[in-house]
């Protein structure tokens, strides 16, 4: 098989933070993403030269325990006396920094592996396959998507053009991976609980929000539940945070710009990188105000 199979990263606007199940695995709380179509992984599949199963990405061959991963997964919906295989993922997304990387990459893996070994299954089915590799990855097959406590994926129709940026704080791996941070944090923060009511209140307003294109009270929600959301880190045990010195001046950054008239909103996923949600017209005035302060690196996220 030459051709290649795209899966999209995504970035929740309210966050997917715990599962209350692991097998099938369902969120705490209703969650909704935005997919960013310029921050993909593409992923083929050949047959293995070397009697074993192989998985590279970008050109780099992954070990042992990587290859354990992603082959349980991918065992759990192929047959089950497949041949050996060889995974091959492109990256654009930065891995383990916060940037959806496993979304689209389980995203693009269970894409390939449908197309390569006939499964022929349905988008609805595809979905369910990706969740159980990577939570938020059933969000990516969306433009926009909500994921609910039941398990069930809905698509979301907005009339608004609602576009992304990335201040890159840190491109590299983090220090404590998003699935074990958010086991940490269901486990002993004093306040989860706090934060899958607030959640629960917070997805409820901004479906009111998207219905009426209220554009403020979208970006004004996904602020204030990404906070919500990197609170609980502080009050696990032992605490700990995401967020680096560059993430908090990235943030001023955003807020200034709503001093200036251009209006701009700020997320943050595991990880210590900043996300720029605001309407695409205002794009190139909006690139072009951050570029003046910001050193580090910007990207764009969606066509």
């Amino acid at each position: 098989m030459d051709s290649y199979s795209i899966g999209y990263a995504n970035i929740a606007l309210i966050k997917y933070w715990g599962k209350k199940s692991k097998d099938p695995v369902l969120p705490y709380n209703p969650n909704l993403s935005l997919r960013l179509d310029k921050l993909y992984t593409k992923t083929k599949i050949e047959k293995s030269e070397s009697g074993q199963d192989e998985f590279y990405i970008n050109d780099e061959r992954q070990g042992a325990d990587e290859l354990k991963k992603i082959i349980t997964f991918v065992n759990k919906f192929t047959p089950e006396n497949r041949e050996k295989i060889k995974i091959i993922s492109y990256n654009t997304v930065p891995t383990a920094a916060g940037l959806s990387s496993s979304s689209s990459g389980t995203m693009a893996l269970v894409l390939a592996c449908n197309e390569y070994f006939r499964l022929e299954k349905s988008t609805e089915d595809l979905v369910k396959i990706a969740k159980e590799g990577s939570g938020s990855s059933c969000r990516s097959f969306y433009k926009m998507a909500s994921w609910l406590e039941d398990g069930s994926v809905h698509e979301i129709k907005c009339d608004l053009d609602l576009a992304m940026m990335v201040l890159v704080v840190n491109e590299g791996r983090k220090k404590i991976s998003s699935r074990k941070a958010m086991e940490d944090c269901v486990q002993t923060s004093s306040s989860y609980a706090d934060w899958v009511k607030q959640a629960r209140q917070d997805y409820k307003a901004i479906l009111d929000a998207l219905a009426k294109n209220d554009f403020t009270k979208i970006g004004k929600l996904t602020e204030s539940n990404a906070l919500a959301m990197h609170s609980t880190t502080k009050y696990a045990n032992p605490p700990f945070s995401f967020l680096e010195e560059d993430s908090y001046l990235a943030m001023d950054i955003v807020k200034s710009l709503r001093s200036k008239g251009l209006e701009a909103y700020f997320t943050m996923d595991a990880g210590p990188n900043v996300k720029v949600l605001y309407l695409k017209e205002n794009q190139k005035k909006i690139y072009e105000e951050i570029l003046k302060v910001w050193k580090k690196k910007i990207i764009l996220c969606t066509e």
